[in-house]
């Protein structure tokens, strides 16, 4: 079994940039600052969070670049904090206003909301999970990924994000700005010639640099996807390291020869 994976395909969610091409050439669109989420049918869509829609959104961006069918497709939905927002606002409305609680607004609380979300609008019935590891959410869901086309040989997309942190959960300076990035990997013997491979992780040091961001977008937790998905665009080769010094630091190599 080889110890390389295809990549499909990269998507981006990055507020105030219509896609990947336009954030890394500073072409900013004051059309695009908050996720639209368009994958998900109007009535749930009213409902869902911001993070819920940029990983839509996310979602929809890796699956047009990557031909994959997304009612077949396993996907693996990373996040830090999850729905932090939404249950903070319920608590808030538990113990502080006392007033009775939405159903609906509970059922979008839990940290797989955007799984199920995404799985029911694209009728998929296949393989999802998620996860939360702090800093190496990135990794860990790289690692399920990678996991899963090597032992089962088929495609897998994962996608990971975090949304603004409740300002009484993380304060101040520590906090961050919404990004969602996703890559879409694949059996080496399914993937496209012209498309980079992915080796298991490691804990090498980087040999690609981070992207440059904002100090904000610099401390989200799954701003190291977003390095590699940088990386993958701009067709580089070497080790991206997939936190920027607060997780383990686990790493990932990119290759762009051909198996």
């Amino acid at each position: 079994m080889s110890e390389r994976v295809g990549v499909a395909g990269w998507g981006v969610f990055v507020p105030g940039f219509a896609s990947l091409a336009d954030w890394l050439a500073t072409r900013p669109s004051a059309a695009h600052m908050k996720p639209e989420g368009t994958l998900v049918p109007l009535r749930e869509r009213r409902r869902a969070s911001l993070l819920s829609r940029a990983f839509a959104d996310a979602f929809a961006d890796v699956v047009a670049k990557s031909g994959l069918d997304p009612s077949q497709v396993a996907t693996v939905f990373g996040s830090a904090l999850g729905e932090a927002s939404t249950m903070i606002g319920l608590l808030d409305q538990m113990w502080q206003e006392q007033t009775a609680l939405s159903p609906m607004k509970f059922a979008t609380s839990v940290h797989n909301t955007a799984s199920g979300m995404i799985s029911i609008a694209t009728g998929n019935r296949g393989f999802t999970t998620s996860l939360g590891a702090d800093y190496d959410t990135p990794a860990m869901g790289l690692l399920e990924g990678i996991g899963i086309v090597q032992r089962e040989g088929r495609p897998v997309i994962v996608c990971c994000g975090d949304e603004g942190p409740p300002g009484d959960l993380v304060p101040g300076d520590n906090g961050w700005s919404l990004v969602c990035a996703a890559v879409a990997l694949c059996p080496l013997d399914g993937a496209r010639r012209d498309r980079p491979q992915l080796s298991s992780l490691e804990m090498a040091s980087a040999t690609l640099p981070p992207a440059p961001t904002s100090p904000s977008l610099g401390r989200n937790p799954n701003v190291g996807l977003l390095d590699l998905v940088v990386a993958l665009e701009r067709g580089s080769e070497g080790v991206v390291r997939l936190d920027r010094g607060a997780g383990r630091g686990y790493s990932v190599r990119v290759h762009s020869e051909r198996a």
